[in-house]
């Protein structure tokens, strides 16, 4: 665990190009997509939604696709850029996607980010753009900055003009005793995660973070999605329950909603409002991604589990 926590420590040194090592990016360069499409599963499916969340703020003039399938969806772009992300480089979902990309023979072409693996060999093979990173002793939740980061190499590389500026409001450090308080207040119970849409993928972050890392069930919705169907399960819901509220801090209106939901919920649950801090999409957005892990770090602590091993995930890869 003392590995996890430094690497949790230390995670602003992942927030830039220094951890990259590229080739063959002159090849985007040339490219004019009115679409990019971005392939990931797990793990590696999360810097794709990071990456969408604040693509405004990076001024990217064309719309994001996320899939996270092994199978690319029908795509309503004429000429999409694909970029195929995987943290060992052994994905098949990704690989498959992979293929299937190159198969479509789109104009703007594709690129790969992994650290290694079949899906650098076949991008060196194929003469692709490629990203790669040294995994040292992460996993992939633990490496989402790096493969962040990966991915804006190739769009700067495609979209010159996109603005990658220095996070002022961001420090790993500071939310570790916050992210204690909130373990130790939300041990032994079921954990749901509640966002406003905007925020929906920092509550699928903080799901998967709490599966992984700290082996527990948890679930999100967004709100107002979830006053239409999933406050009903609460008639007759069983068990102990806590509820992370992520919004912005100036958020008056909702905070006053979710008084009257958690009165309406009853005494079961637990309800814990965290404003997300930072002056921008982005420093909110890591913020929540270091918050959600040094909770689910700490209840690995409590629930005495191994925060790195996925042993029923790789049961399951067998």
């Amino acid at each position: 665990m003392v590995s996890y926590e430094k690497n949790l420590a230390e995670f602003g040194k992942q927030l830039s190009f220094k951890n990259l090592a590229d080739f063959r990016l002159k090849k985007p360069a040339k490219t004019k997509p009115d679409g990019i499409v971005i392939c990931g599963i797990g793990g590696s499916g999360i810097p794709g939604m990071i990456i969408k969340s604040f693509s405004e703020e990076l001024g990217l003039p064309v719309p994001i696709v996320i899939v996270k399938d092994k199978k690319i969806p029908r795509l309503y772009l004429k000429n999409p850029f694909f970029i195929a992300v995987s943290f060992s480089g052994k994905t098949a979902e990704t690989l498959a996607c992979l293929k299937q990309a190159l198969a479509l023979k789109s104009k703007s072409g594709v690129a790969v980010v992994t650290s290694g693996g079949k899906l650098k060999s076949f991008a060196d093979k194929r003469g692709l753009p490629l990203v790669t990173f040294r995994a040292k002793n992460l996993t992939p939740r633990e490496a989402s900055g790096i493969m962040v980061h990966g991915i804006v190499k190739v769009l700067k590389a495609i979209f010159p003009q996109i603005k990658t500026s220095p996070l002022k409001g961001f420090e790993p450090l500071r939310l570790k005793s916050f992210g204690e308080q909130l373990a130790r207040k939300a041990k032994d119970r079921n954990i749901l995660i509640y966002t406003d849409h905007s925020f929906a993928h920092l509550g699928y972050i903080w799901k998967t973070n709490l599966n992984e890392t700290a082996k527990i069930p948890a679930f999100t919705n967004t709100y107002p999605e979830l006053n239409h169907n999933e406050i009903a399960g609460f008639e007759k819901a069983k068990g102990a329950w806590a509820i992370f509220w992520l919004m912005e801090k100036s958020s008056a209106i909702l905070k006053n909603k979710i008084r009257i939901i958690s009165k309406i919920i009853g005494n079961r649950t637990k309800s814990f409002e965290i404003s997300l801090e930072g002056q921008n999409m982005q420093e909110k957005t890591w913020n929540g991604v270091i918050l959600s892990q040094w909770i689910s770090l700490y209840l690995a602590k409590i629930n005495k589990v191994d925060p790195r091993k996925t042993k029923i995930i790789d049961r399951l890869k067998k």
